[in-house]
């Protein structure tokens, strides 16, 4: 790997910032504490501007040699925990409890700390770049607010790059491709309710958990059935829930809940469409009411051509030819940053987090999971090279297809 000196020079610093950053953590919209920490960090810097976005989103702006003008680009990380009871037993364990830094947001912004450090310090790049720290990823859809507040009108970039840690990779890999990376989603939840009572006179009520369980194996089996061999899509029933805990009541109501992933809209519909009437029917069969509701639907994340050959080269030149996987296979895993790229041409890289020993570590979203600090000087080095590359001092852009003059806002 080829660590810039001075970013490997402040590792522990940077683990210092993930720490403070994993011990308070804060679910989307939430992110007070985190913003004003990353506030008071990028005011140290010196960087010229921070600005407040999509209620506790923080964007700063740094301009390089010869000051503002120019091409510019955009870096994102995320901010938000997940609601979870942390169960790593590290001293920087969270200090909140049922909340959890488990997907590695931490990591991510303290990479980005660690390079717009080192950017503002150096400015060895002629333009402008934004680092922007964004709220509500998990679930709630952060960068469609960050967009509708004003992100790229205020903010003119001509692309926007973001990274994700992904610990079944080995540290010091990195992985991306062209197109179609991540799935589309849509979260589902299901409720059936009826009338509740003692378990001895089943008689007098309606057996709500005999359709959810009808309907749960009937979705299981539909997705079977529907699903191509080689197309990457899963509905998947994540939760099951009903009222109390006692052996001898029937419950009035239960729920479940879950999602459906997909590359191909036609399957992602068609699946949607019959899960649909799978519970609408047991409903029917049971007598019991039906309560379902879709949300999030979130876009297939495509990455665009020429920022991807850009982003690889950048990639190779910190972790070596053989160590960046592209093309990458399609996964099912969601990510709002695909709103981001809807909008704007970019990527989306993948950085490997995991042992280097062929051994698994815990995966993201597990209550053992805890982002690996060796990790950070190698994406803070990704993203300062990303932005000397694309905005060198007195040259053309290492990504020779990339445009070199602000593009008009996009509305």
């Amino acid at each position: 790997m080829s660590i810039i000196k001075k970013i490997k020079e402040m590792s522990l610093e940077m683990t210092r910032w993930r720490h403070r950053l994993h011990a308070e953590p804060e679910l989307a919209f939430d992110e007070r504490k985190t913003a004003r920490f990353l506030t008071r960090q990028l005011q140290s810097f010196r960087v010229d501007e921070i600005h407040s976005l999509a209620k506790t989103g923080v964007v700063a702006v740094l301009h390089g040699k010869g000051g503002p003008g120019g091409p510019a680009i955009m870096l994102r990380a995320d901010m938000d925990a997940l609601p979870m009871q942390e169960k790593t037993g590290v001293l920087h364990q969270s200090r909140n409890p049922g909340v959890h830094h488990a997907c590695g947001h931490d990591g991510h912004m303290a990479m980005l700390l660690g390079a717009a450090k080192y950017l503002a310090e150096t400015k060895n790049f002629e333009g402008t770049v934004y680092f922007v720290f964004q709220p509500a990823e998990e679930h709630i859809g952060g960068a469609q607010e960050m967009i509708k507040d004003g992100l790229f009108s205020r903010f003119p970039a001509d692309a926007i790059y973001g990274l994700h840690n992904f610990p079944e990779m080995p540290l010091g890999t990195m992985a991306t491709g062209a197109g179609p990376m991540l799935a589309a989603n849509d979260d589902f939840h299901v409720t059936f309710k009826g009338i509740g009572g003692h378990s001895a006179r089943a008689g007098n009520t309606t057996d709500v958990i005999a359709a959810a369980a009808e309907a749960i194996l009937a979705i299981k089996a539909m997705a079977k059935a529907e699903i191509p061999a080689d197309e990457p899509a899963a509905v998947t029933v994540c939760g099951l829930f009903t009222e109390g805990e006692a052996n001898n009541v029937i419950p009035d109501s239960i729920s479940f809940n879950g999602s459906i992933r997909s590359f191909d809209e036609k399957l992602h519909q068609t699946l949607k469409g019959k899960m649909q009437k799978i519970v609408e029917d047991a409903a029917q069969k049971h007598g019991v009411t039906l309560d379902l509701k879709f949300e999030n639907g979130y876009p297939v994340l495509v990455n665009s051509n020429d920022e991807t050959d850009f982003a690889i080269k950048v990639a190779k030149e910190t972790v070596g030819d053989n160590a960046v996987i592209s093309p990458v296979p399609r996964t099912l895993g969601v990510e709002d940053f695909a709103f981001y790229l809807q909008k704007k041409p970019g990527n989306f890289m993948a950085i490997g987090t995991g042992p280097t020993d062929g051994s698994k570590s815990p995966d993201i979203h597990s209550a053992k999971y805890d982002f690996n600090d060796a990790a950070l000087p190698v994406g803070a080095s990704y993203w300062a090279r990303l932005v000397e590359k694309a905005l060198p001092v007195g040259g053309r852009s290492a990504n020779n297809n990339a445009p070199q003059t602000p593009k008009p806002p996009t509305p």
